[in-house]
């Protein structure tokens, strides 16, 4: 197969030796994905002390996982607050209650459990390289493209469920890779896991099956299949009889709100990712060779990318459903990367013209500033070190204090939060499974000590995510300004006291001498 790949009897000396468009693309193409790389690693590392959250949803499913600690409950009662539902599987709050408490920093440890996720996935994908490409240092080029992946760079550190099931799901393709009839249980077992994170991971258990089928391995393929079964399914039931509501919370956002324009957005952002260029220009070459275990990671990138599109239709979901489609892509785009190179000894201005409209896609997201990725600024310490200093003045006025705040980090510091995720709240009202009115009375009644909005909610209320508002009806709205006068604004944020008593002069003081400015 190496002799396919790679023409020339002696491929380094052509990689790096006697072309010069070939060493121009090589050094290029390694610039790019090198720098990619080292910047993923220096924009986790201060994002971990982060005390905000590092993306939208963390603290929705941070206060699940401290409840889980304190209670041993992962499903609550949604008939209390905070109302909103555990929407993940339970294995994903077991991990991330594992950590012990590291620093004052609730997030710090989940953290480190996510970062660790991130680079097994990457570990396992530079595996996956070395198997099925065996030439010298392809696995750096492997490390390099995985750990480069512009669309995930805001996401190592966040809380979510994905690169544990990415993860497990990967590592069953490569067990099967190693084409030994003593790892098909285990690789079963790895496949059925990822339901256990989240529970639309079901391309390695699909792949998998379909790939023995075509191969005519019955006796491995009902082995493998049993084995995903009972990682996938029996921990369910175990866990459906402790925690009785489960299922129930876990399907709450079905069926979904759909959004076909914002699925085609999130699947143009995956096809930007030079991975999926080089990757598409080695597929004609593997597609129709008579390669097993290439064929299984066609067909497991095939199921993953269509549950991915499928998934992602629904307004809650993230360039995050399409993480695993990019790590299975990776040994792919090694390929694609090597085939370019060696294309540019024969025709040299259309290798070079590709190399450049990989580097171009690579470089858009930051030349349009869209999207996340305007958060870059993530990556200066100081920055960090500031946005702490301002959530500490920040706790220091509003902890303890019952509070209803857009801000999901904000309303934590409530020791019983009523609000914690708005965006869910909107989404599940739509769905008609979200009643407005108790916490409609609570408003009324003037239960809270302070209302604190987001300044973009006051001026403009489509803010949100996929045409989904937080905290969106115009009865919040006007029931909020009913019951409550603004004060000030902290950090951009419009803070309200109640109308019906006098006013905590202790509390005007410290939300002044925070800096909240008056209105």
């Amino acid at each position: 197969m190496s002799s396919y790949f790679y023409p020339a009897a002696n491929w380094h000396g052509k990689l790096f030796g006697d072309s010069f468009a070939a060493r121009i693309a090589t050094w290029i193409l390694l610039l790019l994905f090198g720098t990619g790389f080292l910047f993923m690693c220096a924009l986790q590392v201060p994002r971990l002390s982060l005390r905000d959250e590092a993306g939208f949803g963390d603290s929705y499913i941070l206060y699940d996982v401290l409840h889980f600690k304190e209670s041993g409950v992962i499903y609550r009662d949604l008939s209390q607050p905070p109302y909103i539902p555990a929407a993940y599987s339970p294995l994903l709050y077991m991990l991330y209650a594992a950590p012990r408490k590291i620093t004052t920093n609730p997030f710090f440890g989940p953290r480190l459990v996510a970062l660790t996720s991130f680079v097994l996935c990457v570990g396992i994908a530079v595996s996956l390289v070395r198997t099925l490409i065996p030439v010298r240092f392809a696995w750096a080029w492997g490390l390099f493209i995985a750990g480069s992946m512009k669309t995930m760079e805001l996401w190592p550190v966040q809380l979510r469920g994905d690169f544990p099931a990415i993860f497990f799901g990967l590592s069953s393709i490569r067990l099967l890779c190693a084409q030994s009839p003593w790892l098909i249980p285990l690789a079963g077992l790895c496949a059925g896991l990822p339901l256990q994170f989240k529970i639309n991971y079901l391309a390695p258990l699909a792949a998998g099956s379909l790939w023995l089928a075509l191969q005519k391995r019955w006796k491995a393929l009902g082995i493998f299949l049993a084995a995903g079964v009972v990682s996938g399914l029996v921990p369910f039931l175990f866990f459906g009889l402790r925690e009785p509501r489960m299922v129930s919370q876990m399907l709450s956002v079905f069926p979904p709100v759909r959004d076909i324009r914002g699925c085609l957005i999130l699947i143009l952002k995956v096809f930007r990712e030079p991975v999926v260029l080089l990757a598409l220009s080695a597929m004609p070459f593997i597609i129709f060779r008579p390669w097993p275990r290439w064929r299984l990671l066609v067909i497991f990138s095939v199921f993953s990318f269509f549950l991915a599109s499928i998934s992602a239709v629904q307004v809650g979901a993230n360039v995050n459903y399409f993480f695993e489609t990019l790590f299975a892509l990776t040994p792919f785009a090694v390929l694609g990367a090597f085939r370019l190179i060696d294309w540019s000894h024969r025709r040299a201005g259309l290798a070079l013209s590709a190399v450049v409209l990989t580097v171009v896609l690579y470089a858009l997201p930051v030349l349009f500033n869209n999207g996340g990725y305007a958060r870059r600024y993530d990556i200066d310490p100081r920055k960090v070190a500031l946005l702490n200093r301002h959530f500490r003045m920040t706790e220091a006025v509003l902890g303890g204090r019952h509070i209803l705040s857009t801000n999901p980090r904000i309303a934590l510091l409530d020791p019983h939060p009523v609000l914690v995720e708005p965006f869910l709240l909107s989404h599940l009202r739509r769905l008609g499974k979200f009643d407005p009115a108790p916490l409609l009375s609570s408003i009324r009644n003037y239960e809270f000590e302070v209302v604190d909005v987001d300044t973009e909610l006051r001026e403009n209320e489509k803010y949100g995510w996929r045409g989904v508002g937080r905290l969106e009806g115009d009865d919040f709205k006007v029931a909020i300004e009913t019951a409550y006068r603004p004060e000030c604004s902290l950090f951009g944020r419009l803070v309200r006291i109640p109308r019906n008593r006098p006013p905590d002069q202790r509390l005007i003081q410290e939300l002044h001498n925070a800096g909240c400015v008056p209105e």
